[in-house]
């Protein structure tokens, strides 16, 4: 029952340095991404769960899955609230 979330389309993001700042058209608000973080935006370029997520990222990060989970979730939840992520 894991809930599958998207990229809002109405958020466009570019690379700058060591970041990715995204830029979300409905609010104007930028958000800036850390490498990490970053790396999660592009794997969400496909609608995918957080446990996929999860298991992609353990794979080339090290990091306990539980550790990554939390992460992931507190992550995806934040992207959500600032309405740069959509479910479905």
């Amino acid at each position: 029952m894991n809930r599958v979330f998207r990229r809002n389309d109405d958020v466009f993001a570019a690379p700058l340095d060591d970041t990715t700042l995204l830029l979300n058209s409905d609010t104007g608000r930028y958000h800036g991404l850390n490498p990490v973080a970053a790396r999660i935006w592009e794997l969400l370029a496909e609608p995918s769960d957080e446990a996929t997520l999860v298991a992609r990222l353990t794979e080339e990060f090290v990091v306990t899955p539980e550790e990554c989970q939390r992460e992931v979730a507190a992550f995806v939840s934040g992207l959500r609230d600032r309405g740069l992520l959509l479910e479905g």
